[in-house]
């Protein structure tokens, strides 16, 4: 039996694993896909103190300073912010999950790629696609929105299509002015929602939109309005996907039993200032780090506290 099963080979499961692997935690990782979904189903907007944890220039990860925030409330008057204090980076998702599945299988962890999990059988048995079990004292759910060990053991897990934020995003090549990050809220291009341009650098920008769901709208046209107006220029289109991210409040409670939810899981997302990448980073480092204490008895349930005392 494994002292941790991670499910989801993501940002947050990835560093859920790192972290409890350090702190001496027999660890196991599963991740469906065999590789990160390119380009990656994210801006790629993150804070300057989740790019320090990351230590991006070490590993070698470009990254994208932003300097100017433009904004547009759907009024066609543009508000510009100076970025002079905690700085923002447009990073290289796909260079960092790479980097942290290397970096977890590098302390030990067993990570398994390309292998889906078809079933939980509570309270700790895990079947994959090829038949294999898998038995863990804790499971952390890192499965995204779609919640996976969390809608088989609770019934809190399901959102409403308003708390589901549906986004469409392009990979832009064209002319682009590296140090301005650019965002519009609201109508025309984003009803309820907003659309931005996050440069990666001169020639390449993420340019999509979010809005909540349950509205009837044509997200394709509304992204090809919103590119030729922030472009004006000659462009290209790489690359175009769809995704939906949690826009509702944080589960509560964040832990079931042995299970803990993280990142998108966990609803930790904040789908107003694009902060997904630290949410997930940050909320999987502390359920690796705890579901290690838990194991090695640094921590112990609230029961237990109580049945001491």
């Amino acid at each position: 039996m494994y002292d941790i099963i991670i499910i989801g080979g993501n940002l947050s499961g990835a560093t859920a694993a790192i972290n409890a692997a350090e702190f001496g935690a027999n660890v196991v990782l599963i991740e469906k896909n065999e590789k990160p979904f390119f380009p990656p189903r994210c801006g790629e907007a993150t804070e300057e103190v989740t790019a320090e944890i990351l230590n991006l220039d070490k590993i070698g990860c470009s990254k994208n300073q932003i300097k100017q925030i433009t904004i547009n409330v759907a009024s066609n008057k543009e508000y510009n912010f100076k970025v002079k204090k905690h700085g923002i980076y447009i990073i290289d998702r796909n260079f960092v999950e790479k980097y942290l599945l290397k970096h977890a299988e590098q302390k030990g962890v067993e990570v398994i790629i390309g292998r889906r999990m078809t079933n939980f059988n509570p309270p700790n048995e895990i079947v994959l696609d090829n038949k294999k079990t898998l038995r863990g004292k804790i499971i952390i759910d890192a499965t995204g929105i779609s919640c996976q060990i969390g809608k088989r053991i609770r019934n809190d897990t399901e959102l409403k299509p308003s708390d589901i934020g549906v986004c469409i995003q392009s990979r832009v090549e064209g002319n682009f002015n590296p140090n301005i990050m650019k965002m519009w809220y609201d109508k025309p291009y984003a009803p309820f929602g907003y659309a931005w341009l996050f440069p990666k650098n001169e020639k390449l920008a993420n340019i999509g939109l979010g809005v909540p769901g349950g509205q009837k709208l044509d997200l394709s046209y509304l992204l090809d309005r919103y590119i030729e107006n922030e472009v004006k220029e000659k462009f290209k289109v790489l690359h175009t996907f769809r995704s939906c991210v949690p826009a509702s409040k944080p589960l509560e409670p964040l832990t079931k039993d042995n299970i803990i939810f993280v990142g998108d899981a966990a609803r930790f997302v904040n789908p107003i200032f694009e902060n997904g990448i630290n949410n997930a980073i940050f909320s999987g480092s502390v359920a690796g780090i705890i579901a290690a204490k838990f194991i090695k008895g640094d921590i112990s349930t609230r029961s237990e506290e109580r049945r001491v005392g």
